[in-house]
């Protein structure tokens, strides 16, 4: 959980919306049946979000922010949402899929925790079944020496003479049966017979699927245009402008930008970004004569929707909860003034022009050096200090 002294005190000064009757009322913010019994009581919407902090919910502190905050405060925090996870990704890249690999292999894997391994030969109980079999062969040799010879050789006689009619009966002889007898023994009983009509229907099966998956594959490329890293790469960074313009000067000519690049990408958190922006302006037509105004609620329920897209993106160095909770935070520094735009405008390029700063290297790392410096070994030991600018307020026009 992140440490509460990070937001313990502070009040979020960038809101419209100070009662959850406001947020309620006036942006259409609805609190979800399993959150009642948590809201009960809370008229602050700041308390309120505080509250969900404390025990950890930060999607719903940050959607409960998204409704309260000032349109133009909450489409910057998106702004360095958006910012903090092309920053993962730069550091940890999404790894595409090829469509192709989608059903293509149709082999059943029996997983290590279901294979029955066959019984294991106790070599203590064979070396004691060997010595049985021994001492039963001599024992029978010694009864045989006491036996009269002329007496055993007319049972041996008589006994060769029955071997002779069980070989004209059976066509075998019954020592050369014994031996057959036991050199089955350890096969197996029910060999699997590889031309068997279950393997040839399971083949023609196969053979089926493959062809439907080929098709399916052939459909969807044909009807889905191919992926073109560089085009996109560009109308991401063209929607991160068009947000980063129009957060500096909420006009209508940039909240007509944000509309015309968002709609070439709104299935990507920084088109959808832009659509948010356009409608924060508060005004469906900025170009016409007759303003319409944004239906109440839109560009909170947008900015939501980018978070969870943002949240939920394959790839980089966090998981869901991590990016939750560092979405709150971000929207804590902004509504708070602490983070707000004015500081990006005295550096050269906007913030999502620079380029992505390397990893953090670990203290393990730095241990590693072979010869590490005097001035890295005293900036381990030195606590890097944060300068406080303290809090700046910002008024809607």
């Amino acid at each position: 959980m992140s440490d509460k002294l990070d937001w313990l005190n502070k009040h979020l000064v960038l809101i419209r919306c100070v009662t959850m009757d406001d947020a309620i009322g006036k942006e259409g913010y609805k609190i979800r049946p399993d959150l009642e019994e948590l809201c009960a009581g809370v008229k602050g919407a700041e308390e309120m979000v505080f509250k969900f902090a404390s025990v950890e919910r930060y999607k719903c502190a940050a959607e409960l922010m998204a409704y309260t905050g000032h349109h133009r405060a909450i489409v910057w925090w998106g702004y360095r949402c958006v910012l903090s996870l092309l920053e993962e990704l730069a550091l940890n890249p999404t790894a595409d899929r090829d469509i192709a690999d989608i059903g293509a292999n149709f082999e059943v894997t029996v997983p290590d925790f279901a294979k029955v391994k066959p019984p294991e030969a106790d070599p203590e109980q064979v070396a004691q079944l060997k010595a049985d079999i021994a001492k039963a062969q001599a024992d029978v040799e010694k009864l045989k020496e006491k036996i009269d010879p002329e007496i055993r050789k007319i049972f041996d006689e008589a006994l060769e003479i029955g071997y002779q009619k069980f070989k004209e009966v059976q066509g075998i002889h019954p020592l050369d049966l014994i031996k057959k007898l036991a050199e089955r023994v350890g096969q197996d009983e029910h060999p699997i017979d590889p031309a068997s009509p279950i393997f040839q229907e399971a083949a023609k099966i196969k053979a089926q699927l493959g062809a439907i998956q080929k098709e399916t594959v052939d459909t969807i490329k044909s009807v889905l245009p191919p992926k073109m890293p560089e085009h996109e790469k560009k109308v991401r960074d063209n929607a991160m402008q068009a947000v980063y313009r129009w957060v500096t000067a909420p006009d209508a000519e940039n909240s007509q930008k944000c509309l015309d690049i968002g709609n070439e990408c709104p299935d990507t958190p920084a088109g959808l970004l832009s659509l948010s922006a356009f409608w924060a302006y508060g005004d469906l037509m900025p170009t016409g004569e007759q303003p319409v105004p944004t239906p109440s609620g839109l560009a909170a329920n947008g900015l939501c929707q980018v978070l969870l897209m943002c949240a939920l993106h394959k790839g980089g160095t966090r998981k869901l909860k991590e990016r939750y909770e560092l979405y709150f935070n971000l929207g804590v520094e902004v509504l708070t003034g602490k983070d707000i735009w004015e500081e990006s405008l005295g550096d050269s390029v906007a913030p999502h022009e620079k380029p992505v700063p390397p990893p953090e290297r670990t203290s393990a790392e730095k241990k590693s050096d072979v010869v590490p410096s005097a001035i890295d070994t005293m900036q381990d030991e030195v606590p890097k200090l944060t300068p406080n600018t303290g809090y700046k307020r910002w008024k809607p026009e």
